[in-house]
């Protein structure tokens, strides 16, 4: 009988808490657009309704629109705003969301979805940082922040994506890591 009383208390505390641990954090409600540490508003305008992504940072994707579909898509010239000068960096990511797109069956051209995107965050490589106890190989990385919008072929937006991370020693390592991370979530939905 105690067996039965415990399991049922138990099954109670988890069928109250699931709704909770399921819900999704949404990204006007966390310290980085709140205390404003990272550039905002480069590409997107409204962060009301993007949340915790898929492998992702923070996304809104249009429930009536499919992203990854195959087809044209244009990208716009990428905007450096973060507080790093690098005159490569943009190009850089450039190519690489056109090579990423194409990985992921997207033909790079007019006439279908277009990408507006922006560099918000660069931190160059610091060794000082590697011995930093139990993070400083993560922090001691180069990092990147890109946000970016998807318009259908009418101009109406379906998607917004902001995602940063770090990786090896160059921004440009870091810029690449977000890209692919970016397309990947993109061939997903």
């Amino acid at each position: 009988m105690q067996i039965v009383r415990s399991s049922f208390i138990v099954l109670a505390v988890l069928l109250v808490a699931a709704p909770a641990l399921a819900k999704r954090d949404r990204f006007v409600d966390k310290d980085e657009y709140k205390k404003r540490e990272r550039a905002l508003n480069c590409a997107i305008t409204d962060y009301g309704d993007m949340m915790e992504g898929d492998g992702i940072d923070w996304v809104w994707v249009s429930p009536s629109a499919r992203v990854g579909t195959p087809g044209p898509i244009e990208i716009k010239p990428i905007k450096n705003v973060s507080d790093v000068t690098d005159t490569e960096l943009a190009s850089k990511v450039e190519a690489d969301f056109k090579a990423a797109f194409e990985r992921i069956g997207k033909s790079v051209g007019k006439g279908g979805q277009t990408v507006s995107a922006c560099i918000y965050w660069v931190e160059r490589a610091d060794m000082g940082r590697a011995f930093v106890p139990f993070a400083g190989g993560h922090l001691a990385q180069a990092g990147v922040g890109i946000e970016l919008t998807v318009a259908d072929a009418t101009g109406v937006t379906i998607a917004k994506i902001r995602q940063d991370a770090r990786e090896g020693m160059q921004p440009s390592d870091a810029a690449a890591k977000v890209v692919d991370l970016i397309a990947n979530y993109v061939r997903a939905h």
